[in-house]
C-alpha cells in the first residue's frame, strides 16, 4: 500500500530520531531502508488522499471515517497501542493572515502517524518545518503532543496581542477620550473562540482519560498530563481576558446610556420650558375677535415680554419641586 502514497502533503521517516524527508514518489524505495516509525500528513482537499485512506487497511474503520468524514468536534480516543482523534489547530492562508479555528485528524499505533486536514494549518507546518530543521523526535506521540506545544505556544502569543489591545482600549475608556464598541466585537469574538478550544481539548482529554474506557497503556497517556495542564491555564486566561472585554463593553455601554439620558433630559428641559409660551403664541395667533392687545402697537412686545416671564416663572416652579437639577 505504501509503494506510492497519493495525496500526500509531507512525509517523515525517523530512524535513531533521525527524520529523511520523503515524498508521493520515493517513499517505496526509503521503506526499503531501516526505519523506526513514519509520520503521514495529508490533504483531504485532494480526493486522491481520500482515495488512498479509504484503502489503507492499517486504519481501524471508526477512525478511517472519523479521517474522511466532516466531523469538527475536538475528540480523542485512546487504544492499548496508539490513538486517535480530532485536534485544534489554527488555519492559515497563503498571506499567512488566517487566524481562524482549524481542526486535523489523527490516528497513530507505535509505528505510524496518519495526520489529514483540509486547509493548511500554522501549528503542523511548524512541526514540520522543525522536523526538516533536525528535530529529534522518538514516536508518534511526541509528534502530535508537539503540535499541540505549537498550538499552545501560537495561542499564547495571540493572547498577549489581544491583552495589549484590549488594555489600550480600556486605558482610552477610562480617560474618557472615548471608543466605539466596533473596536471589541471583533476581539471578544475572538477570546470567545479560544475559550471553546481549550474548553474542548479539556473535555476532549477528560473523556479519554475516564475510568469508563479502562484505557492504561496507551503511548499517547504520558503527554496528556501537560496537555490538560495547558488546557486548563489557557482555558482560565482567555475566560479572563474575555470577561474584561465584556465589563468593558458594559462600561461603553453604560457612558453611552449616560450621554444619551443627559441629551434627552436638556431637551426635555427645553421643551417643558417652552410650553407655556407655546400656549401663549398658540391663544394669540388664533382668529377670532377679543383678542388683548390686537390693536396695540406694543402688542407684540408685551405678549413678547409674558412669554419671557412664563419662562422664568416655569423655570422657579421646577427649581422649586426639584425637578431641574
Amino acid at each position: 500500500m505504501l509503494e506510492r502514497c497519493a495525496g500526500l502533503v509531507c512525509g517523515f521517516l525517523f530512524h535513531g530520531g533521525v527524520a529523511t524527508r520523503v515524498t508521493d514518489e520515493t517513499i517505496g524505495d526509503h521503506l526499503n531502508h531501516p526505519h523506526d516509525w513514519l509520520w503521514l500528513h495529508f490533504s483531504l482537499a485532494d480526493h486522491r488522499a481520500r482515495r488512498f485512506l479509504e484503502n489503507f487497511n492499517d486504519v481501524p474503520d471508526a477512525a478511517r471515517e472519523l479521517l474522511l468524514g466532516m466531523e469538527d468536534r475536538i475528540q480523542l480516543h485512546l487504544t492499548v497501542d496508539g490513538a486517535w482523534g480530532i485536534l485544534p489547530d489554527i488555519e492559515r492562508d497563503f498571506a499567512d493572515h488566517s487566524l481562524g479555528s482549524g481542526r486535523f485528524a489523527f490516528w497513530m499505533d507505535a509505528r505510524q502517524l496518519i495526520t489529514a486536514r483540509r486547509h493548511p494549518l500554522r501549528a503542523i507546518e511548524h512541526v514540520r518545518d522543525a522536523v526538516e530543521g533536525g528535530l529529534a523526535l522518538n514516536s508518534p506521540s511526541h509528534v502530535l503532543a508537539r503540535m499541540q506545544e505549537e498550538f499552545v505556544g501560537l495561542i499564547e502569543a495571540r493572547l498577549a496581542t489581544l491583552a495589549r489591545d484590549l488594555g489600550h482600549i480600556e486605558d482610552e475608556v477610562l480617560a474618557d477620550r472615548g471608543t466605539e464598541q466596533s473596536a471589541l466585537g471583533p476581539l471578544r469574538r475572538e477570546l470567545s473562540r479560544y475559550s471553546r478550544e481549550f474548553s474542548g481539548l479539556r473535555s476532549a482529554i477528560h473523556r479519554a482519560t475516564s475510568a469508563r474506557h479502562g484505557i492504561t497503556s496507551s503511548p499517547f497517556l504520558e503527554y496528556l498530563p501537560q496537555m490538560l495542564q495547558d488546557a486548563e491555564d489557557f482555558d482560565r486566561d482567555a475566560g479572563a481576558l474575555s470577561d474584561r472585554a465584556r465589563l468593558l463593553y458594559e462600561e461603553i455601554e453604560t457612558r453611552i446610556s449616560s450621554t444619551t439620558n443627559r441629551s434627552l433630559s436638556a431637551l426635555t428641559i427645553i421643551s417643558t420650558l417652552l410650553l407655556p409660551p407655546t400656549f401663549v403664541a398658540g391663544a394669540f395667533g388664533m382668529n377670532v375677535g377679543g383678542i388683548p392687545w390686537a390693536q396695540d402697537h406694543e402688542g407684540f412686545w408685551a405678549v413678547l415680554g409674558f412669554c419671557v416671564i412664563l419662562i422664568g416663572v416655569s423655570y422657579v416652579v421646577l427649581r422649586r419641586f426639584r425637578i431641574l437639577p
